[in-house]
This record gives structure tokens, sequence and C-alpha cells, in this order.
């Protein structure tokens, strides 16, 4: 992935980190369209500093991550159906919300977990 990094032209050095030039830098920089301009920001006057294409590489998504933080979400999010001071629920109700989160918490044990998840059902 391509980003822009301000750079001090004399060293080298990287003055900040690799990022999306603003939407309006033609405005900014009078560029009218050409990127060749902004190597040397002398022009501008900004001796010694100038704007650099580099390589970023894609951010890693850790899916594991993410998919353990939403089954602490739910697990938390149907703690409250399963106290046993709920007297707003049918006996029914609350073995369908144990039975939903016994499921959650059974979804690393798949196989194929993280890649394939098997989300189940909410009760109502």
């Amino acid at each position: 992935m391509k980003k822009w990094q301000l750079k001090k032209l004399s060293t080298g050095e990287a003055l900040n980190e690799p990022q999306d030039l603003p939407d309006n830098w033609k405005n900014i920089f009078g560029l009218k369209g050409s990127l060749d301009r902004l190597g040397d920001l002398s022009w501008a006057g900004h001796a010694d500093l100038g704007w650099f294409e580099v390589d970023v590489p894609e951010p890693v998504v850790d899916i594991k991550k993410i998919v353990d933080d939403q089954i602490a979400h739910f697990l938390a999010e149907s703690l409250p159906m399963v106290a046993a001071d709920n007297a707003s629920q049918t006996k029914a109700e609350r073995q369908a919300w144990m039975e939903y989160r016994r499921k959650l918490q059974e979804i690393p044990l798949n196989p194929d977990y993280p890649n394939e998840v098997f989300w189940p059902t909410r009760p109502e």
C-alpha cells in the first residue's frame, strides 16, 4: 500500500508517520495535478523538506482476536438473561439463553476456528 511521508532531504530522516495526502493537497501546494514537485518543497519556503511516496505493509488482521472479542461481547450481553433473579423469564426462556451461551463458549472448539464460525441463533 502506498502512503506519503515527509522527510528531511539532507538526511532522509522521516519526520512523520506514512499517511495519505489530504484531499485538498493540490490546492495547498498549488500543483494542479502534478506530484513531481512534492519531493522538494524549497519552492514553497520549506528548504530541506520533501514528501515521498513510501510502501507500507497492509495491516495484519487478527481474525482470532476479532472473533474472540465478539464472543466475549455476546456472552457479556447475554449474562443478565441467565441470572437466577430474572423473574421476568419462564424456565424455558432461561434455558434457551443458557443453551445460547453454551454454544457461544463452544465456538473455539470448531477445528476450523477462527476461519469458520457458526454463530448460534440468539433467543428472542
